[in-house]
C-alpha cells in the first residue's frame, strides 16, 4: 500500500511539474509597417511549435502550451495582409493558432529568446504584395533624386520602445514626432527632400535603415534619438559619429552598446545580424566619409547650442551600427535626456520639437551648400588650363576637352579623396572625377588605379618619357600649405569646407586648441 501511495504521489508530482513548466500564451500584439504586418506572441517560456501555410491560412501548433484566460477565441484584426486570428486548445495540452491571411506575398515565422524585460516571443511577419510602379511613379522618383536627399532615421520603434521617461514618455514616440518636424522643415527648402526610415510605430532593422539611405542616394543620414542615464540630473544635446575603433569616452561606449541591441529587442531574425557583412562595411569605410561626418556634426552642434544646452560641446565617437555607411556622411543625435524630468517635458513640447527641427534643417543647408560649392566650383572645368605656345605671355585657356589633358595613373591610398588628390596635383576634384567617369562624392577604394592629370608640381615625383599614362611617385607627395589672413565672417568650419579639409585638421595644422577661435586679421596656414 505504501509503495502504491508513493508511486501515485510521484506520478502526481511529474504531472504537476509538466503543467508548471508548460508554455503559456500570454499576449498577442501587432504592428503595421508599409511593407509588412507583424504579429508578436508573448510566451511564458521557450516555445515548442511547428507551422504550415495553406489556402491563405497560416497555422501554428504549440506543444505543451495553454492560453491565458485574457485571450479570446477569435480576434478580428483587419490589418494589411491579415483578416483575423483564431485560438483553440486541442488535445494533449496543445494550442492551435490560425491566421486568416489576405492579399499577402509571403510569411516569415521565427522565435526570439527572453531578453531584458521582453519574454520569449514568436514573431510572424506577413509581407504585403508589391505594387508595381507605373511610369508616373518612376518619373517622381527621378525628380526626387535630382534634389539633395537627407534620410532622417527615427530610432527604435515597434517592440523596441527605446528609453523611457519618469512620466511614461517613450523615446520611440518622441523621436518620430521630432523626425516628422525635421522632414517638414527640410522639405520647405527648395531642392531639398527628406525621407524617413520609418513613419509609424514599427521596427526597422539596421540593415534596412542603411539600405534606404543607399537606395535613395542620400547626401546625409541623421539618426534621431533621446538620451537616458541613471543620473536623473544628466541633461543636454549631443552628436555622435562612427568610430571604427574605440569610443571617445566610456559614456559613448555604453550608449553605443545599448543602441546596438535594437535589432535584438525590436525583433530581427538572427538577432544581431551577420558579423561578416558588418566587417565588409567597415573595410569599405573611407576616412573621407568619417571626416565629412565630423565636419557636419560640428555644424549641427553649433545649431543645437542655440536651442538646448549641450552635454558635449565636441563631436563624440562610438561604433554605432546604424552609422556604418561607406560613402554617406552619417551622424546620431541625442536631442535631450528623456530621463531628466525637465527635458522630458521639453521633448514633449511641440514648440521645442519645431526649434530642434529648424536647427537640424539649418545645419543641413549650411553644410551641403558648402560641399556643393567645393564639388561644383565656379565651373566644372574652369581653372585647369593648357598653355598657348603662340603667346609669349602664356595666355591661358580653359580645357574643354578631357582628351587634351596628358594623364597618368595613380594608385589610391588609404584616406585618399578626390579633393585631397586634387590638392596635391594642383588641379580640381571635378577634373579627376570626370576623367574616371565618376562623381566627386563617389568613394575611392584603396588600391584602385585612377587617371589624373600629368603635372610636375612641387611635392610630386616627375614622370619619365612623354608623361602620358605614367605612374605617380606617390611616396614623394607632400602636403603644401599657404598663409591666409582671416577675414570678417570666416570660421574654422567655412575655411575647412572651402579647402576640402576638416576643422580638426585645420586646428592641428595651426596648433590650435579646441577653445581657441579665429580673430580678424589673424594669419593661419591652409592646405
Amino acid at each position: 500500500m505504501k509503495i502504491r501511495y508513493a508511486l501515485s504521489v510521484f506520478a502526481f508530482l511529474l504531472i504537476f511539474a509538466e503543467s508548471a513548466y508548460a508554455a503559456e500564451i500570454l499576449n498577442i500584439r501587432n504592428w503595421t509597417a508599409p511593407d509588412h504586418t507583424r504579429i508578436v506572441i508573448d510566451i511564458s517560456s521557450e516555445p515548442i511549435y511547428e507551422f504550415e501555410e495553406k489556402n491563405n491560412t497560416l497555422i501554428i501548433n504549440f506543444k505543451g502550451a495553454s492560453l491565458h484566460n485574457s485571450i479570446p477565441a477569435e480576434l478580428d484584426l483587419n490589418k494589411p495582409g491579415i483578416k483575423k486570428i483564431m485560438f483553440s486548445n486541442i488535445v494533449g495540452d496543445n494550442v492551435k493558432i490560425e491566421f486568416i491571411l489576405d492579399k499577402y506575398q509571403k510569411t516569415q515565422v521565427f522565435k526570439l529568446k527572453k531578453f531584458q524585460d521582453k519574454p520569449d516571443r514568436v514573431v510572424i511577419d506577413i509581407f504585403l504584395e508589391q505594387i508595381s510602379q507605373d511610369e508616373t511613379a518612376k518619373e517622381q522618383i527621378s525628380k526626387v533624386r535630382q534634389k539633395k536627399i537627407i534620410v532622417i532615421d527615427p530610432g527604435h520603434g515597434g517592440d523596441d520602445p527605446g528609453a523611457s521617461g519618469r512620466y511614461g514618455t517613450h523615446e520611440k514616440n518622441i523621436v518620430l514626432l521630432i523626425s516628422r518636424e525635421i522632414r517638414k522643415a527640410i522639405n520647405n527648402i527648395p531642392d531639398y527632400r527628406a525621407i524617413l526610415t520609418r513613419d509609424g510605430d514599427y521596427y526597422v532593422s539596421f540593415n534596412k535603415r542603411l539600405q534606404i539611405a543607399k537606395d535613395s542616394g542620400a547626401n546625409l543620414f541623421i539618426s534621431v534619438h533621446a538620451d537616458a542615464a541613471r543620473n536623473r540630473k544628466a541633461k543636454g544635446s549631443s552628436v555622435y559619429c562612427l568610430s571604427t575603433g574605440a569610443a571617445s569616452n566610456e559614456a559613448a561606449k555604453l550608449l553605443a552598446n545599448n543602441e546596438n541591441l535594437s535589432d535584438i529587442i525590436g525583433g530581427v531574425p538572427n538577432g544581431e545580424g551577420s558579423p561578416e557583412s558588418g566587417q565588409i562595411i567597415l573595410n569599405m569605410f573611407q576616412t573621407n566619409t568619417i571626416n565629412m561626418s565630423k565636419t557636419y556634426a560640428s555644424t549641427l552642434i553649433n545649431k543645437l547650442d542655440k536651442v538646448n544646452s549641450l552635454k558635449y560641446k565636441n563631436v563624440q565617437e562610438a561604433p554605432f551600427r546604424v552609422l556604418k555607411l561607406p560613402d554617406i556622411p552619417a551622424v546620431l543625435i541625442e536631442m535631450a535626456y528623456i530621463s531628466n524630468a525637465e527635458e522630458e517635458q521639453l521633448l514633449k513640447n511641440s514648440n521645442f520639437q519645431k526649434k530642434l527641427a529648424l536647427a537640424v534643417a539649418s545645419s543641413v543647408t549650411e553644410y551641403l551648400a558648402g560641399t556643393a560649392s567645393i564639388a561644383q566650383g565656379n565651373d566644372a572645368i574652369q581653372g585647369d588650363y593648357k598653355a598657348s605656345s603662340t603667346d609669349d605671355k602664356r595666355q591661358q585657356e580653359p580645357v574643354t576637352d578631357q582628351s587634351e589633358l596628358m594623364t597618368q595613373y595613380y594608385k589610391v591610398k588609404r584616406g585618399d579623396t578626390f579633393f585631397s588628390v586634387a590638392r596635391r596635383l594642383n588641379t580640381k576634384a571635378t577634373v579627376i572625377a570626370e576623367l574616371n567617369n565618376m562623381k566627386t562624392k563617389d568613394p575611392l577604394y584603396v588600391g584602385k588605379k585612377i587617371l589624373v592629370p600629368l603635372k610636375n608640381v612641387e611635392g610630386v615625383g616627375k614622370s619619365e618619357g612623354n608623361g602620358a599614362n605614367q605612374k605617380i611617385n606617390s611616396g614623394a607627395m607632400k602636403k603644401a600649405t599657404m598663409i591666409y589672413t582671416v577675414k570678417k565672417g570666416d570660421t574654422l568650419f567655412s575655411l575647412a569646407v572651402n579647402n576640402s579639409t576638416t576643422v580638426d585638421e585645420l586646428r592641428k595644422l595651426n596648433h590650435m586648441k579646441r577653445s581657441e577661435h579665429l580673430v580678424l586679421g589673424q594669419k593661419i596656414k591652409l592646405p
